[in-house]
């Protein structure tokens, strides 16, 4: 009995720190290249030279050592959060209106009245003539008077 309890202090203990030192057949093939992580993004792949513990699940390939053979950054420390000063008054706006629109006066619109007089007619002055035609400087309106039309 204290020869098998003696065998087992020696192999229990030998076989727990071989099954921590495991490497895989892909670790042992790549552990020698430089060491590239590359991991999915919503664009594709992206490659680092180090590896991102918070991406893990994201790894799509990896040459050099695994990445769980570095250390695991500590975590960020929470945020604290304030809330912003009291104030003792505040602004409301008030609720719209609904209201019907209001008429459109077509005097100020007179292609509108060109077509519809004349719906064969071409378009308006405003739009066929050229650059350089004097109709350009008729057709000009001034803030308070309506446009005046050949």
């Amino acid at each position: 009995m204290k020869r098998i309890s003696a065998i087992l202090t020696v192999i229990v203990p030998a076989a727990l720190l071989a099954a921590c030192g495991y490497v895989s057949e892909y670790e042992k093939g790549v552990h020698d290249y430089e060491p590239v992580y590359c991991y999915q993004s919503l664009a594709g792949i992206q490659c680092f030279d180090k590896p991102n513990h918070r991406d893990e699940k994201r790894l799509v390939n990896y040459y050099g050592p695994a990445p769980s053979r570095f250390d695991r950054p500590e975590p960020p420390a929470p945020a604290t959060l304030h809330a912003p000063p009291a104030v003792d008054f505040y602004v409301r706006d008030r609720e719209p209106v609904p209201a019907p629109a209001a008429p459109r006066q077509t005097t100020r619109l007179p292609w509108l009245k060109c077509a519809a007089a004349s719906p064969a007619a071409g378009p308006s002055p405003r739009v066929a003539a050229p650059i350089s035609s004097p109709v350009l400087a008729t057709a000009v309106e001034t803030p308070g008077q309506p446009l005046e039309h050949d």
